[in-house]
């Protein structure tokens, strides 16, 4: 059954996934990428926090919700792979953005989180 959940999930991430790739513009900044992984660090941390208390009685909605639609959703390869393109095409200033834009985001609004699922919970 936990296999439905985190499929049924991961459909979900996949296509919010893909709409949000269309958001990437000509400049070169892959934001639906960005937005993507973002707003997945974001409900880890939230689910993270709340799952101690709110999925302790519902873990297959749980492991639907973190393993398949967050795990769909955000994607530390494509990122890598995006990076990996930028500095081939020697877009150094752009490359340092998209890391550290994404790092030092991610890393904060994944701790928002995490207190405002603590702060509910």
């Amino acid at each position: 059954m936990q296999y439905l959940y985190i499929f049924i999930g991961g459909a979900l991430g996949t296509f919010i996934r893909y709409l949000l790739s269309f958001l990437n513009t000509n400049d070169g900044f892959p934001s639906g990428t960005f937005i993507a992984n973002i707003i997945g660090a974001f409900f880890m941390g939230l689910l993270g926090s709340l799952a101690i208390r709110y999925f302790r009685n519902n873990p297959l909605l749980k492991k639907g919700m973190t393993s398949g639609f967050l795990g769909a959703l955000t994607t530390f390869s494509t990122f890598q792979f995006e990076l990996v393109g930028i500095l081939q095409q020697q877009a150094y200033v752009l490359f340092i953005t998209y890391a550290l834009l994404s790092y030092i985001i991610g890393i904060f609004v994944c701790y928002i989180g995490v207190k405002m699922g603590a702060h509910l919970s």
